[in-house]
């Protein structure tokens, strides 16, 4: 079994907004993505889904798009991303997908999960305190996201407990927990103390070397998987509790 990730799908299935405005590389970027899911990942497989997953604004209206992501092969694990204005509470998100038979879809909040061989943790993240942009009201979002990746890695230990072993550690974020310049944040500190092994994250959709180099900090390997950042084709993180080369690093 293999683990995939991916981010910043950006389906618009019942609203309309087309991505091709933001760069020529958007141009029918949902038929690439489908054609390069269907070519990676098999039946058996889970992808890691990290945020901006529909432009939809109610669940209802993200049907359209939740239905896509199900149809495509294997487990899908989804987190928020500060556009999915369509979420809701996790117990609501999944009477919904029962009720409209999404079976293979799941939501990581506040909680930890084990994939493929691998245990998952993460949380959606937000702006940094190293961001000019950075206020008081983005203190207060940045203070209760730290808290969750908190309890998501609580989860994640009491996981261990209960299988009476130690798998190799994913975070799955939304936003970058480094600044573009390298400089950390409470949520990277919390990963280096847990020795989280691997973070993945997506928001960015600009050129940004740091990201692009897939760094390593305080023992944490950071890969920026943002859809057009990695051609729209799910990245390979690893497959049997074995991290691949690309996810390791040299």
């Amino acid at each position: 079994m293999k683990l995939f990730a991916i981010a910043d799908l950006h389906l618009s299935g019942a609203v309309d907004k087309p991505m091709a405005v933001f760069g020529a590389r958007w141009a029918n970027h949902t038929e690439r993505l489908v054609q390069a899911w269907q070519e990676a990942v098999g039946p058996e497989d889970t992808v890691l889904v990290g945020g901006d997953i529909s432009w939809a604004k109610s669940l209802e209206e993200a049907l359209p798009d939740l239905a896509l992501i199900h149809s495509l092969p294997g487990r899908k694990v989804l987190l928020r991303g500060n556009h999915d204005y369509w979420w809701t509470t996790v117990r609501k998100l999944e009477a919904f997908c029962r009720e409209q038979s999404l079976e293979s879809l799941s939501f990581l909040r506040n909680d930890a999960r084990a994939e493929a061989g691998f245990h998952i943790c993460g949380t959606r993240g937000w702006l940094l305190p190293a961001d000019d942009a950075f206020s008081a009201q983005d203190e207060k979002i940045y203070k209760r996201e730290l808290a969750r990746l908190e309890l998501s890695i609580e989860a994640l230990r009491m996981l261990e407990k209960e299988e009476g072993q130690s798998r190799p550690t994913v975070a799955l974020m939304h936003y970058p927990p480094l600044s573009e310049k390298g400089k950390e944040s409470g949520f990277s500190q919390i990963l280096c103390r847990e020795q989280i092994q691997v973070c993945l994250f997506g928001h960015i959709h600009h050129p940004a070397p740091f990201y692009q180099s897939r760094p390593q900090m305080g023992g944490v390997r950071y890969i920026m998987v943002a859809s057009d950042q990695i051609d729209f084709r799910p990245f390979l993180v690893g497959q049997d509790g074995q991290f691949h080369m690309d996810a390791e690093g040299e």
